[in-house]
C-alpha cells in the first residue's frame, strides 16, 4: 500500500460512482462520498485510516481552492443587492445551529460545557460540498448567493466558538479559577483581523503579478502559488494567536473578484484544476469515516443531527424574515446548509489532541455524523436550488 496506489484508487472510485449517480440524478458530490465509503475503513479499506490521514494535506491543499473560489462567488454589488440579509441570515443560522445542537446533546446526556464545544463544531457548513454543487448545476440567484456567502462566513463564526468554548472548557479541566474571557476574545479578534488582511495581501499580489501572465498554466502556478505560500505561512498561528489560512484565501478570492480586471483569467484556470482536488477530497472524506461510529452514539448523535437540521432551517428562516429576504431564501436557503465537512473535520481533529480523554467522543460525532450530513447534504442542496428556480435549463435536462 503506497500513496500513489491509494490516489490512483480515490481518483477512478470518485469517477465511477460521480458517474453512477447522475443516473439516479444525484449530485456527483454525492457519488464521491459513497464510493469513498465504499473504498474506505468501513468496508473494503482500499484506503487504510492511517494511509488516509497522511493524505490530510490534500484536502488541505483542496479546502485553499474551495475557499478562494468562495470568496470569488462574493460580488460585492450582488452582496449589496442582498445587503441586510447576508448580515441576518449568516448570524442567526450560525448561532442557531450552535445552540440546538448544545441543547440537544445536553438533553441526550453530555456535561453542559463539553455539550457547548460539540455545539461549535457543528456552527460551520461546508463550503466545498455547496460550491461544487451550486457550480455543477450552474446555479444563480439569490439563494446560491446567500449560500456562498454563508458558508465562507459561518466558518469565521464556526472558528471563533470553538475558540471560545474549547478555552472556557480546557481552563474549567484544570480547575482554573479565573477565565481571562477578554483577553481570549482579544486573541480571537486579532486572529481573525491578520487572517483578513494576509488575504488582502495575498490577492493584491496575485493581481499585481497576473498582469504578466499569458497562459492559463501561468494563471494557475502564479494563483496557487501565492494563496499556498501565504496560507502556510500563517498555518501554526503566532504567538498562541490562532489564524485562518481558509478565510485568508476567502478574501484573497474576494478582492480578486471585486478588483481585479484579470478574474475571469484568474478564475477560469482554477475550473479546470481544482475539480480533480475537489474529487479527491471529498473520497478521501468519505474513506475516513466509520459507519460504526455513528451507531454507537443513539441519542447523542441523533441529538447532534436534529439540531443541524432545525438549527440551520429555522435559523436562516428568522434571519431572512427579520431582514425581509426574498421568500425564496427565507423558505429554501436553510436546506443547503446541512453539509459539514471541512473544518468540522479540522476542528475535530484539533479538539481530539486538545482534549484526549475526550477524543472518542469527540471523534466519534464529528466524523459519524458526517456520513449523513454529507450524504444528504448535496441533495437537499440541489432540491433548494431547483424550488428557487436557479438551475438552468440545460443543467435540469442534463
Amino acid at each position: 500500500m503506497n500513496v500513489i496506489f491509494v490516489i490512483g484508487i480515490a481518483l477512478i472510485t470518485g469517477y465511477l460512482f460521480g458517474k453512477a449517480v447522475k443516473y439516479i440524478k444525484l449530485p456527483s458530490v454525492t457519488g464521491y462520498i459513497l464510493g469513498g465509503l465504499l473504498v474506505g475503513s468501513s468496508f473494503l479499506n482500499l484506503i487504510p485510516y492511517n494511509m488516509d490521514v497522511a493524505l490530510t494535506w490534500i484536502i488541505n491543499f483542496a479546502l485553499m481552492i474551495v475557499a478562494f473560489n468562495v470568496g470569488g462567488e462574493l460580488g460585492i454589488k450582488a452582496l449589496k443587492r442582498l445587503g441586510k440579509p447576508i448580515v441576518s441570515i449568516v448570524i442567526f443560522e450560525s448561532l442557531s445551529a450552535f445552540l440546538f445542537i448544545t441543547f440537544l446533546v445536553y438533553i441526550a446526556g453530555l456535561p453542559i460545557l463539553q455539550a457547548f464545544l460539540i455545539g461549535a463544531i457543528g456552527a460551520a457548513t461546508a463550503p466545498a460540498v455547496t460550491i461544487t454543487v451550486i457550480r455543477e448545476y450552474k446555479a444563480r440567484g439569490p439563494i446560491s448567493q446567500v449560500l456562498l456567502a454563508c458558508t465562507g462566513i459561518d466558518d469565521a463564526i464556526g472558528l471563533t466558538l470553538y475558540a471560545i468554548t474549547s478555552t472556557i472548557l480546557q481552563s474549567h479541566m484544570n480547575n482554573t479559577q479565573q477565565l481571562a474571557i477578554p483577553a481570549i476574545v482579544l486573541k480571537i479578534l486579532i486572529g481573525l483581523i491578520i487572517s483578513v488582511i494576509v488575504g488582502i495581501i495575498s490577492g493584491y499580489i496575485i493581481n499585481l503579478l497576473a498582469k504578466y501572465a499569458r497562459t492559463e498554466i501561468e494563471y494557475i502556478v502564479l494563483t496557487l502559488g501565492i494563496l499556498l505560500t501565504f496560507g502556510g505561512f500563517i498555518q501554526d498561528g503566532f504567538r498562541g494567536i490562532e489564524l485562518s489560512p481558509l478565510l485568508a484565501a476567502m478574501v484573497a478570492g474576494f478582492f480578486i473578484t471585486n478588483w481585479s480586471k484579470k478574474k475571469k483569467r484568474i478564475f477560469s484556470s482554477l475550473d479546470t484544476f481544482g475539480p480533480v482536488f475537489y474529487l479527491l477530497y471529498f473520497v478521501l472524506a468519505g474513506a475516513r469515516l466509520k459507519v460504526r461510529m455513528l451507531l454507537k452514539l443513539g441519542k447523542i448523535a441523533t441529538g447532534y443531527l436534529i439540531g443541524r437540521f432545525v438549527g440551520k432551517y429555522v435559523g436562516t428562516f428568522v434571519g431572512g424574515k427579520i431582514s425581509h429576504a426574498p421568500a425564496t431564501v427565507t423558505k429554501y436557503a436553510g436546506m443547503g446548509l446541512i453539509s459539514q465537512a471541512g473544518i468540522a473535520i479540522g476542528l475535530c481533529v484539533v479538539a481530539a489532541q486538545q482534549f484526549p480523554t475526550l477524543s472518542d467522543l469527540i471523534v466519534a460525532i464529528a466524523l459519524g455524523t458526517t456520513i449523513v450530513t454529507e450524504l444528504t447534504g448535496p441533495l437537499l442542496t440541489k432540491i433548494a436550488l431547483t424550488k428557487g428556480n436557479e438551475i438552468n435549463a440545460v443543467s435540469r435536462t442534463s
